[in-house]
């Protein structure tokens, strides 16, 4: 699959999701600027949704995302991860980390301390 209609993919997913969720969603005319959508939270505070689509696991039991290319530039609000295997979503709100991991299951070793579960960013995230 072209990593470009990947991209569509996932976005076309988020878009259906926040839709549901209530949102009103707007879309960039410019493919360009780090920015995938818009939406409007009933604050009337606007918020920068950059769509990553994620085919396959980093390891068995997680995914992860590169946000390198985003860090320090102030564009983004949260990440919406498309995990396309099972088609879910998680809204991760962007803190200018590196890179995002998200657990799906537990590991052999049983580990939860310190783990970000997928299923904690099922619903996107308020902001005061």
């Amino acid at each position: 699959m072209k990593t470009h209609d990947k991209g569509m993919i996932g976005e076309l997913a988020v878009r259906k999701s926040l839709l549901e969720m209530g949102y009103s969603v707007f879309l960039p005319e410019v493919d360009n600027e780090q920015i995938d959508l818009i939406i409007e939270q009933d604050n009337g505070q606007f918020r920068r949704i950059q769509v990553k689509t994620v085919l396959t696991q980093k390891t068995s039991t997680s995914i992860e995302v590169n946000m390198l290319k985003y860090k320090n530039t102030g564009r983004v609000d949260v990440v919406a991860i498309y995990y396309a295997p099972k088609d879910i979503i998680a809204y991760v709100p962007y803190e200018n980390q590196h890179s995002i991991n998200l657990a799906l299951t537990t590991g052999k070793n049983n580990q939860k301390k310190g783990r970000k579960w997928f299923y904690q960013y099922e619903r996107f995230p308020e902001f005061s």
